[in-house]
């Protein structure tokens, strides 16, 4: 929970405000990139351009709808002048709706656009040979709103029914021209002028506020919407992705400082009685030695000197063999007595270490063939050749061996191979549990022929399964094995251009994969939402709805479904495209989001389980998906 409201307090309250296209939200994609490198990942930056804002197209909006209705019961008479009025009311229709619906042809499109970005990092694991790992990417938009009336306390509550008046209000202002401009409603005019025209009125309100919204109001530190979500998907990443080394993600500039005693004692965190020593990094306080059982185990103040001129590469004498005891070390074949006529031809140094004997040759390293202190190890001593002495002496090497190898195998002298063999008969019987040993079967006929060394006739297959359980009890193969992308997108705020971006150029390669965007999960009730949009309700894909039903479940989370009747996620343009998708979202007791783009949006509003139980089901979703 530490790491997740450290990345949470540097989004929302280090760097702060982070409107779309400007310089703090690029400051923000700057410290989600670092982290993604920070767990060992390679992020890519995605750019695009994006607008700075949507008040504007939508005030054009409300001015062209409220202008046609004026202009459409002006002159009546006047055809033209109310057919003009009916193709700007539709088209302005038209384009309002493609914009509601995330779709790239709407005014907000056309607006002054600035520079904005991605960052997207991928876990991706090795797959095995022909097999597809399931891919899941994980949304979260990092950018902040500007505050509006419309979400003010006394406003908010009643956010989806003033909404839904204004879509109704242009959707309907055209419709009106159009019945104006038939003949046969003639005897209705004036009144149906005045009725179009209360319809386009009801536009002057949300046209106010959001040029009040453009000329007066801030932008919102977005604890909530949504570095939050971010931290959750951080906190995903956690989960998932181990860290390679430990480090901590702050944008503070001041270095670390080493504190010494006095600092210690003055914090009170030394316990009572305890000696406080230091001594210089490397090196042990003069006086300090090791206890005389670890005396032998200090190395020598020339451990690290060069090989003297005669000396090989292999002669360092790194432990001083002679301080650990005469039993120790036996001593090599250099050191042992020899008759006096097989003598070295110089003397070997008494303090000099000694190896066994390597023969010299091109393949030997430098040295190697010489003993220290410029000695030259003797010769083998020569066989002994004649008929009937080499003929003795092989027949008793022969006896030896072959004895140590009966001995290896467990069997006696009267084993018979071929009849062993012929007992057998097939592969199929080598290593049959039907063989008695009481009886004077040999059991398992391959390797070691009887019991094992600690009497288990189990134990190469208990000790392979021991090995195979060390290695891999470790992994979460249900958890690890999955290709998960992490995206922070960027002017979602501004009408999801981050998200329609990343459809635009990886479409292809997750249109199978499942999305999960998480939004506005810092306080409230942590739901998921069943349908999403701002003109059609698109319903979240059942796929996805499952794997939070049963990790829910597992994870013994209370998670709610609900109706989201707000403004577009980062979801809605992934499902208008047909993608499998669904958005997690906590909410008030009125099914909205906490502090929804105003003031109040700050870190000290935020409840940190939610946000970690964010982030434990969506791991959770991950590994049973």
């Amino acid at each position: 929970m530490a790491e997740i409201m450290q990345h949470l307090t540097a989004l929302a309250d280090e760097i702060g405000p982070r409107p779309a296209t400007s310089d703090a939200e690029s400051r923000a994609a700057d410290y989600i990139k670092s982290v993604f490198v920070a767990r060992g990942l390679e992020p890519e930056v995605q750019e695009f351009d994006a607008p700075r804002t949507y008040s504007w197209a939508y005030v054009i909006y409300f001015v062209l709808t409220i202008t046609s209705a004026v202009v459409a019961g002006i002159k009546p008479e006047i055809k033209i002048l109310n057919w003009g009025a009916l193709i700007v009311a539709a088209a302005v229709a038209v384009f309002f709706w493609l914009d509601l619906d995330t779709r790239r042809a709407g005014l907000t499109h056309l607006m002054p656009k600035g520079p904005s970005q991605n960052v997207i990092a991928r876990h991706v694991p090795k797959a095995r040979r022909g097999e597809k790992l399931k891919k899941i990417v994980i949304v979260a938009h990092y950018d902040t709103a500007r505050a509006s009336l419309a979400f003010s306390p006394g406003m908010v509550r009643q956010f989806p029914v003033t909404f839904a008046l204004t879509k109704w209000a242009t959707f309907l202002t055209p419709v009106f021209i159009l019945a104006m401009a038939t003949p046969w409603v003639a005897k209705a005019e004036p009144y149906l002028w005045y009725v179009t025209m209360v319809v386009a009125a009801y536009l002057l309100i949300p046209m106010i506020i959001n040029i009040q919204r453009e000329l007066m109001m801030p932008f919102v530190d977005g604890a909530n919407d949504n570095a939050s979500g971010v931290a959750a998907m951080l906190g995903v990443l956690h989960n998932l992705v181990s860290e390679p080394e430990a480090s901590r993600f702050s944008t503070s500039q001041f270095e670390p400082v080493q504190r010494g005693a006095e600092a210690a004692l003055e914090a009170d965190v030394v316990p009572d009685g305890a000696l406080l020593s230091y001594s210089p990094a490397g090196s042990r306080e003069a006086g300090s030695e090791l206890p005389d059982d670890f005396r032998w185990a200090e190395s020598s103040s020339d451990s690290t000197r060069q090989p003297e001129r005669g000396q090989g590469l292999l002669d360092f004498d790194t432990i001083d063999f002679a301080a650990v005891g005469p039993d120790a070390v036996k001593p090599s074949r250099a050191e042992e007595p020899r008759p006096e006529s097989r003598r070295t031809e110089a003397p070997v140094a008494a303090e000099a270490p000694s190896r066994p004997y390597v023969p010299s040759g091109p393949d030997t390293l430098p040295g190697a063939g010489a003993l220290p202190g410029g000695a030259v190890a003797e010769d083998s001593p020569p066989k002994r050749r004649g008929f009937l002495g080499g003929l003795g002496l092989g027949k008793k090497k022969k006896a030896e061996e072959d004895h140590d190898v009966k001995g290896w195998l467990g069997v006696d002298d009267e084993f018979d191979a071929r009849k062993a063999g012929a007992d057998i008969g097939s592969w199929d019987k080598f290593g049959s549990d039907d063989d008695d040993d009481d009886a004077g079967g040999l059991g398992w006929k391959g390797g070691w022929a009887g019991d094992d060394p600690i009497g288990d006739d189990d134990f190469s297959a208990n000790e392979a399964a021991r090995i195979r359980r060390r290695v891999t009890e470790s992994v979460d193969r249900e958890l690890n094995e999955k290709e998960v992308w992490f995206v922070a997108t960027g002017a979602a705020e501004v009408g999801t251009f981050g998200m329609q971006a990343l459809l635009d150029d990886y479409g292809d390669e997750i249109r199978d994969a499942l999305i999960i965007n998480l939004d506005n999960v810092g306080a409230g009730q942590l739901s998921w939402v069943t349908a999403e949009g701002m003109t059609r309700r698109y319903r979240a894909a059942q796929r996805v709805i499952g794997l939070a039903k049963r990790a829910s479940r597992e994870c013994e989370i209370l998670v709610k479904p609900r109706v989201y009747k707000g403004l577009s996620t980062d979801a809605t343009p992934a499902l208008a495209r047909g993608f499998k998708a669904m958005t997690l979202m906590a909410f008030d007791s009125s099914s909205l989001p906490m502090n929804w783009h105003w003031k109040t949006d700050v870190s000290a509003n935020i409840e940190p389980e939610v946000i970690e139980r964010t982030a434990d089901l969506v791991t959770e979703m991950i590994r049973e998906a």
